[in-house]
């Protein structure tokens, strides 16, 4: 089939509950949740975004098999603000009540090509996870074992009417950024140039690099598909803004000729290199 015909009878799978294998998603239940199916979701970046709206009034805490849903949310909540402040807006619902899924159809009739990995990046950028969906030609050949290295939960039909199974979980949703920093590693690294020896100022430096790193990731999620008349910066926190604000009071910053020494001194140091030396 098409995928066209492919993501219609997903959807309607959605929407009855006919996902076998359900683990990860179990709260696709009408009576607790309400489906909403945007199709080429976010500037046609995606071929569906499905999300779920708990019409319970307050979260209950749930122990979920594969991953912790109510701190994902949280933290979700935090770091893409803006998705879900729009969203909430649009459907006068409550942040906290809110799931994003970003899906992509793979039917017989697409090709699997270097574009798949893109799609399933772009996903984990925008909503912390990714979903595909594939049809019965990749389940029963060895396409099957490739997909599942990538980092994405896979959904196969099962070839009956509306009936899909989860195949293989990506049992993570991403959470933090790219550079994770080993705090101890990290001091050790300090003392060892001699950059400090104080306990205190390896802490301040350690938790500076990782507030940098997580306004670096809030601009990333909030900004990725925004146009530039809608941007603000309201998803920072206010000791978020004024830890930026201290950068303007840095007197000296590496230079563009200073950058070009270093890289001279890089590339001559190289020359003296053996090719033995890396055996």
């Amino acid at each position: 089939m098409n995928q066209l015909e492919l993501k219609k009878l997903f959807k309607s799978s959605v929407k009855n509950g006919h996902i076998n294998n359900n683990h990860l998603i179990p709260f696709l239940n009408s009576q607790t949740h309400e489906i909403k199916i945007k199709e080429e979701g976010y500037f046609r970046n995606f071929d569906l975004v499905i999300a779920l709206i708990n019409k319970e009034n307050k979260q209950k805490k749930t122990t979920y098999e594969y991953f912790d849903l109510e701190y994902d949310i949280q933290h979700n909540i935090l770091m893409r603000s803006q998705q879900f402040t729009e969203f909430s807006k649009l459907e006068k619902c409550r942040i906290e009540n809110i799931t994003f899924i970003p899906v992509e159809i793979k039917s017989d009739n697409d090709v699997l090509d270097e574009r798949l990995p893109n799609q399933i990046l772009n996903a984990i950028l925008t909503f912390g996870r990714s979903y595909l969906v594939i049809d019965k030609k990749y389940i029963l050949n060895r396409n099957l074992q490739i997909l599942k290295l990538l980092p994405t939960t896979i959904i196969g039909y099962s070839g009956k009417e509306d009936y899909f199974e989860i195949l293989s979980i990506f049992n993570r949703s991403i959470m933090n950024g790219i550079f994770n920093i080993p705090k101890r590693s990290f001091m050790k690294l300090l003392i060892n140039d001699n950059i400090t020896n104080k306990i205190s100022d390896m802490v301040k430096i350690y938790h500076s690099l990782i507030t940098l790193e997580q306004i670096n990731q809030k601009l990333v999620f909030n900004y990725l598909f925004r146009s530039e008349e809608n941007l603000n910066i309201n998803f920072l926190l206010k000791e978020e803004i004024d830890f930026l604000k201290q950068f303007c009071n840095f007197s000296k910053l590496p230079s563009e000729k200073t950058k070009k020494k270093q890289i001279k001194k890089l590339l001559k140091d190289s020359r003296n290199y053996l090719i033995t030396d890396f055996l």
